[in-house]
């Protein structure tokens, strides 16, 4: 959804600016605004258009800045998935603000309170450009039945003779891309089971999880990283961080998209990370089946760069995996397995088992409390029938401790039941489950608190 300040030709805009912002939604779940945080820099000509118009308002003591299009009274917020973008002109005024959506917002039937507001925009070509697009386009189905190499590497036509039971392809596969491009989805549907948890949120995986894949030819680890994000404090700073160490210490990149909706200025500079590395790199279009536009957004990842291969999937429904196994397979060096046949990840149980519970906080809890939830296992005991586990949710305020635990313990019993449940299936074993809530003041920005609570920033100088 783009938001114009003024009028605007090609060429007016000369830089783009992302910001984090939030929606702002009406108690029918209406989108009936946004606002958006311009940081401390002081910016005096950014408005001039922007400010010529009603809905337009600036906070100078916070340097927020919010667009209301509707007068119904704003009831919620939700964090914006992806930083606003803001094109400026070469003067560095505002001409407009764009926004980009999740699938799982749904936003079509949220815009009803915006209707008189709303322009169609259909994108113009000019004649040759709509003759190459016929020609470049690609039948969403094929491209899932059938990888589109471009520049593969020679395959050695010796290769075969040097398998054995000792020596396979096998190396580090790191998925790299935003957070809720379906990363922890593709990880989970490879290997069968849950070893990555997965969300509607953004930015749910904070550490790079390995999932291991075996098979008689080739043991492929999966390094399912954190989504490269605009970080607002030190935890996103890490999780940044961790991340961008993937990309050089793989042995072939994996770029997953949502090719449900078009690149973005995110997309684009981790593109050029990945591009600019030496590995072998594969454009993964993920949610494909939830779209009509693949053939669209897929030209418009071709134009960032030469990929090596292009794979359309759909993790969710299972779509397109082996034909994208076969191609990281082919891709990978030939030596010893690097962990045992029988591991499936390097996560151990105590790990996993804290994930689960935080999965089950994000998916219960809104605003945000997901993003300032850890959990840590304190006590971990084998008894007669069950497993007795004792683990701490830890939230930054008072005001989330007591939605976490809700009125009367509800929140937290229920949390708790979707949790043991997920860690039976796990562990194959009864589990006893007994969870508590505690405060720990503003801990992502902490970097005392972010060991504490297992992130391990030793190295992190952000």
């Amino acid at each position: 959804m783009y938001c114009y300040f003024t009028e605007i030709t090609e060429g007016d805009d000369a830089n783009e600016w992302e910001v984090p912002g939030v929606y702002l939604l009406d108690a029918a779940g209406q989108l009936v605004g946004v606002r958006v945080e311009l940081g401390e820099k002081k910016r005096p000509k950014l408005l001039e258009h922007a400010q010529q118009h009603e809905g337009v308002a600036m906070d100078e003591v916070s340097n927020r800045l919010t667009l209301t299009f509707a007068a119904n009274p704003v009831a919620s917020e939700e964090e914006l998935p992806y930083g606003a973008v803001i094109d400026v002109d070469a003067k560095k005024r505002a001409l407009g603000l764009e926004i980009q959506s999740m699938i799982e917002f749904d936003i079509e039937p949220r815009l009803e309170a915006l209707a008189p507001l709303l322009v169609d925009f259909d994108e113009e070509f000019d004649a040759d450009a709509d003759d190459a697009a016929a020609d470049d386009q690609i039948d969403s189905e094929a491209v899932i039945t059938a990888a589109q190499p471009r520049d593969q590497r020679p395959r050695d036509p010796g290769v075969a003779a040097t398998l054995s039971d000792e020596n396979v392809r096998s190396g580090f596969v790191a998925l790299i891309g935003k957070p809720n491009v379906g990363k922890s989805t593709l990880l989970n549907a490879y290997l069968g089971q849950k070893v990555s948890i997965v969300s509607p949120k953004p930015q749910t995986t904070r550490v790079p999880v390995r999932g291991i894949l075996n098979g008689p030819e080739a043991q492929i680890v999966f390094v399912d990283t954190p989504g490269i994000h605009q970080p607002r404090h030190k935890l996103g700073s890490f999780m940044v961080d961790m991340a961008r160490r993937a990309i050089p210490n793989a042995d072939v990149l994996c770029f997953v998209v949502d090719i449900s909706v078009p690149p973005s200025r995110q997309d684009r500079e981790i593109a050029e990370m990945v591009l600019k590395s030496r590995q072998p790199h594969i454009l993964v279009l993920n949610k494909v089946d939830a779209t009509r536009e693949a053939d669209l957004h897929l030209r418009q990842y071709r134009h960032m760069g030469e990929w090596e291969c292009e794979v359309a999937v759909s993790a969710k429904n299972r779509l397109g995996l082996e034909t994208l196994l076969e191609e990281i397979t082919a891709r990978l060096p030939i030596g010893p397995r690097l962990y045992p046949e029988d591991q499936l990840s390097d996560m151990s149980e105590r790990e996993l088992v804290s994930e689960m519970i935080r999965e089950k906080v994000m998916l219960n809890t809104e605003q945000e409390i997901p993003h300032s939830v850890a959990v840590e296992v304190e006590e971990w005991e084998d008894r007669d029938k069950a497993i007795y586990i004792r683990a701490n949710i830890s939230v930054e305020k008072e005001s989330q401790k007591g939605i976490v635990i809700g009125a009367g313990g509800v929140m937290l019993k229920k949390i708790g039941a979707a949790a043991r449940y997920e860690i039976e299936r796990s562990l194959g074993q009864h589990v006893f489950l007994d969870l508590w809530v505690k405060v720990r003041e503003n801990w992502r920005q902490k970097p005392n608190e972010l060991r504490w609570l297992g992130y391990d920033v030793k190295f992190f100088k952000g």
